[in-house]
């Protein structure tokens, strides 16, 4: 699709007028002086006349193209396509009510109405669902946004409570205007991932489903659509009141246009993905639980179909994942000012050239100029889609500047790339990113699944610093010696890792230096044992020899008490 993103700037080519009639005054003159300059040699005069001329109009000319291109790229022109990976948060849900007459059609099952069944689902769906903003349009010959996106259950359930075909007063049925209407209601750069979910018969009186379905592919939104009814179909009366009509559910109509929208899907694949557009019989078990794993990548484990509500709470826990990020695909269309500047740099510089060089010059190198516009021309009406090389380039790029969110998408893109194109080689430069983006976010439980998932014959670059961040994670962990390993194998598997060789030495280091710790503690504690040996030793002998001097002193008191012996 081509667009200008700023056509105001279309005004800046005014000043190229006045340019161009400045240079013809200033042709003018320098002509008229070559009168004087060459006198009567008019051989000489009309050669010099048609050099001035190559030389100003040809300055005049390339300095013009210059401004043209500048001025384009300030326009913001853009055109073609590409897959950008943006970070979501959450999900955005749009209920589109199909509430023409046929919807009242009661071949539900249970004595309900088509769309008195719809209004049972979707309140299911809002029962189950915690964190989702949902908006609703009714679509009958026309699409209405009912509700924009909010949070309040109450004010959805109120407006599901009175669904009805009197609702809305356009006459016919048209699923695709209704859709149309659900892409048009999220806002620009919505910060969550949309989504389409319609109620529907498959009955339309003006066949735009399919263009509209296109249109959901082509914004990278998903779209479901849910049929309600019976193949064997029901009698309701038509909007008239009289007309007694059968009707049916077109469930083939509605695959084939979910198959031929997959189709024109050009985002990445990825494996186990359910489809883009897909179709759900509201009847079939575990419908809701596939509509609910579409929004939470999976997550769910628990399996409920649209009659057993009771089931729904079996999800509550599961349906908080849906508050996480997620990198989801928007198809954009691919800025062109670097090329405009490209050729704006060409055209001034050329500009040079042609005023210094004469004809001759110009002519021996118009095969080159030749060359690099058939070089540059086609340019302009290509995509240039990113590759998976320039992938990893921008994806390093991004790491550098510590976007490391925007780096992380940009590495999956080239992984899942890699993948489809079974470009073993590139698959490794992508782990190995994802590894190092996650390291650097100290997630280190990620940053180890990731390492883990490069192959023993990865090229030697990657494979040397995925073993020297293993031994980075391996020390942050306290694992002093498995680090010493990896680094080893590191440095064995590219001698040129001169980090890993400097990590070595440091952990080596720091492993003696742990040791002779451990042998001096050790000696410590045998000294401190052998000196309180020895002075248990003295204590213990200084009590006795206390003790035999205070007996010696109490012998050597004793006195006669002068008693004679009779």
């Amino acid at each position: 699709m081509f667009s200008i993103a700023r056509p105001f700037a279309f005004l800046f080519l005014i000043p190229i007028v006045p340019a161009v009639l400045l240079s013809w005054v200033r042709f003018r003159r320098l002509v008229a002086s070559l009168g004087s300059l060459y006198g009567n040699d008019g051989a000489h005069t009309m050669k010099a006349q048609r050099h001035l001329a190559r030389i100003v109009w040809g300055k005049t000319l390339l300095r013009s193209a210059c401004w043209l291109f500048l001025v384009l790229a300030f326009a913001g022109i853009s055109w073609g396509k590409k897959t950008v990976p943006v970070q979501k948060s959450g999900a955005a849900i749009c209920f589109v009510f199909d509430i023409s007459y046929s919807m009242n059609a009661r071949d539900a099952g249970r004595g309900l109405s088509r769309l008195d069944a719809a209004r049972h689902y979707a309140t299911s769906l809002l029962d189950t669902m915690v964190s989702p903003s949902v908006s609703v349009v009714l679509a009958k010959g026309d699409g209405v946004l009912a509700v924009p996106l909010t949070e309040d259950r109450a004010s959805l359930q109120s407006l599901l409570d009175v669904l009805s075909p009197e609702l809305m007063t356009a006459a016919g049925s048209s699923i695709g205007r209704g859709i149309q209407a659900a892409l048009n209601s999220f806002p620009h750069n919505v910060a969550q991932s949309p989504h389409v979910w319609v109620f529907t018969d498959g009955d339309e009186t003006d066949n735009g489903l399919q263009a509209a379905l296109d249109d959901a592919v082509r914004y990278g939104i998903p779209v479901a659509l849910i049929g309600f009814g019976s193949e064997s179909g029901a009698e309701v009366t038509a909007g008239d009141g009289k007309t007694k009509v059968h009707t049916v559910l077109n469930a083939g109509k509605l695959l084939t246009a979910c198959d031929r929208a997959n189709e024109k899907n050009t985002l990445p694949s990825r494996k186990n993905r359910t489809e883009l557009i897909q179709y759900v019989q509201a009847t079939a078990p575990g419908s809701a639980y596939q509509l609910l794993r579409s929004i939470s990548a999976g997550k769910i484990s628990a399996l409920f179909d649209s009659n057993s509500v009771s089931a729904a709470n079996a999800v509550d826990n599961s349906m908080s994942s849906l508050n996480e990020t997620t990198y989801s695909y928007e198809v954009q269309n691919v800025d062109r000012h670097g090329l405009f500047l490209l050729l704006a740099l060409i055209c001034f510089v050329t500009s040079f050239v042609v005023g210094e060089f004469d004809g001759a010059v110009l002519r021996r190198s118009s095969s080159s100029i030749l060359l690099v516009l058939c070089v540059l021309v086609p340019l302009l009406f290509t995509s240039c889609n990113v590759n998976g090389n320039s992938s990893i380039l921008k994806g390093a790029w991004a790491w550098y500047q510590k976007k490391f969110h925007q780096a992380t998408a940009i590495f999956l893109q080239a992984n899942e790339a890699a993948l489809a194109e079974q470009d073993s080689e590139l698959e490794q430069y992508a782990l190995f990113g994802l590894s190092a983006t996650y390291l650097a976010q100290e997630e280190y439980d990620a940053a180890l699944t990731r390492l883990a998932q490069i192959a023993p014959d990865a090229p030697v670059p990657v494979r040397s610093a995925a073993l020297y961040n293993e031994g980075i994670v391996a020390h942050h962990n306290g694992e002093n010696t498995r680090a010493i390993s990896l680094f080893k194998s590191a440095i064995l598997a590219d001698p040129n890792n001169t980090n890993a060789k400097i990590n070595l030495e440091l952990c080596q280091t720091e492993e003696s230096m742990r040791q002779a710790q451990g042998a001096e503690k050790e000696m410590q504690q045998t000294g401190e044992s052998k000196d309180n040996s020895a002075l248990q030793k003295g204590v213990f002998t200084l009590i006795k020899e206390n003790e035999q001097n205070q007996w010696k002193k109490v012998q050597s008191n004793k006195k006669d008490d002068g008693v004679i012996d009779f």
